[in-house]
């Protein structure tokens, strides 16, 4: 008999009682996978601005905006986190949802993390009677692209990351799309 080699994955809804445990997910998780994409102390800025307390405690409060966590046993792994209400450029906005953050902790990657939160990401876009699901990838992240189109994702277009003392040659997204 052959086991298992993936371990036991939980993905659960982050709320707000859950709030330190997203904090501490999200800047470990994006630190580890995109430190080396930040010139000066943009990383940090990054951080604070993106995953601070009181924006995570905001999204949370809001309806359109879900975050989820991955857990092996009682550690989380990867984070996240869909916008309800969000489509592509000249499109409408009620039939897009899109994948704002998915973060894994590398040392765990290649466990089917992302596939198993992909998988409940579109189980989500159906009960929300969604057409598009989409996301912003950085073009050089060729290890992710690959992952998505094998899911199926198609390029749409490109679009550019804005923040300052990101590295200029890591600035470049595609956005793509998938029909659901």
């Amino acid at each position: 008999m052959i086991e298992n080699m993936f371990p036991d994955i939980q993905i659960q809804q982050t709320l707000l009682p859950d709030l330190a445990m997203l904090h501490n997910i999200c800047c470990e998780a994006y630190s580890q996978n995109f430190h080396n994409h930040w010139n000066n102390d943009g990383l940090q800025h990054y951080i604070n601005d993106v995953f601070g307390i009181q924006t995570l405690k905001n999204e949370l409060a809001n309806k359109n905006i879900q975050y989820f966590m991955a857990f092996i046993g009682s550690q989380p792994v990867a984070f996240m986190k869909l916008n309800l209400f969000s489509n592509l450029p000249n499109h409408d906005q009620a039939k897009g949802i899109e994948l704002d953050k998915i973060y894994i902790l590398p040392k765990f990657k290649g466990m089917k993390i992302g596939r198993k939160s992909l998988d409940l990401a579109f189980d989500i876009a159906k009960d929300n009677n969604k057409d598009i699901f989409w996301l912003s990838v950085i073009d050089t992240n060729q290890e992710a692209i690959s992952f998505y189109e094998k899911i199926g994702f198609k390029f749409h277009s490109k679009t550019q990351i804005d923040y300052p003392d990101f590295k200029e040659e890591l600035r470049g997204m595609w956005r793509m799309y998938l029909q659901i």
